[in-house]
């Protein structure tokens, strides 16, 4: 499995490519804004996007979505809470740009569920991980040692919880219980700033001082 990423969007959002080598099927994850870029890069590694896999339904996260599916004919996949921030703006904050922003996905999923790039040993459960908003989760894979965890948790930092669905003892709680119990060697990759680990997280993230 390889992962690529491209930072895109006013906010520098991250955008991962999760890559079978020996197949070129890929998922992408959380294509926030800068469409043409991220197809562009489609074609010219001649990847088989099977799935746009969303960690929450923020606009930078899902500015670039319509046009990736568009272009690729490939699935969106939220969590079921999603629903409602794919179709309201309020939510997902596209007004902040001045814009409105909505859509559908194709598949909405469960804590618990498995995400599987066919044909290939690339999978991934979700783990429903509420705070920053009432959808957001982590895309788990237990062989690889990754997580892509959005605006959970981020290097020295967790999510902003001031916004519509946003809580921040559920966030605290969320962490505590789904990315802390994983093992520490696991690499975090955030939507905002460079990767972590949990184990690096668990020792230095001051949030987790403030809370106690």
């Amino acid at each position: 499995m390889k992962i690529e990423v491209l930072s895109v969007g006013a906010l520098a959002e991250q955008t991962y490519f999760i890559i079978d080598e020996a197949t070129k099927k890929a998922f992408i994850v959380d294509p926030g804004d800068d469409a043409a870029i991220i197809n562009q890069k489609i074609d010219q590694e001649e990847l088989k996007v099977e799935k746009i896999i969303l960690t929450h339904g923020h606009f930078d996260h899902i500015g670039a979505v319509e046009e990736v599916r568009h272009h690729t004919g490939c699935k969106v996949v939220i969590h079921e809470e999603g629903k409602r921030y794919l179709e309201d703006v309020a939510y997902n904050l596209s007004t902040m740009l001045g814009g409105a922003l909505t859509l559908q996905a194709d598949e909405y999923v469960q804590h618990g569920d498995i995400i599987t790039l066919d044909g290939t040993d690339i999978s991934f459960k979700v783990l429903h991980a509420p705070g920053h908003t009432k959808d957001g989760v982590a895309f788990y894979s237990e062989k690889y040692k990754v997580a892509f965890v959005g605006d959970i948790i981020f290097r020295g930092s967790i999510g902003r919880t001031d916004f519509l669905g946003g809580n921040s003892v559920d966030l605290i709680k969320s962490i505590r219980e789904q990315i802390f119990t994983l093992d520490k060697e696991v690499v975090l990759y955030p939507g905002h700033g460079p990767a972590t680990t949990v184990g690096d997280e668990i020792l230095h993230n001051p949030y987790f001082n403030m809370f106690e």
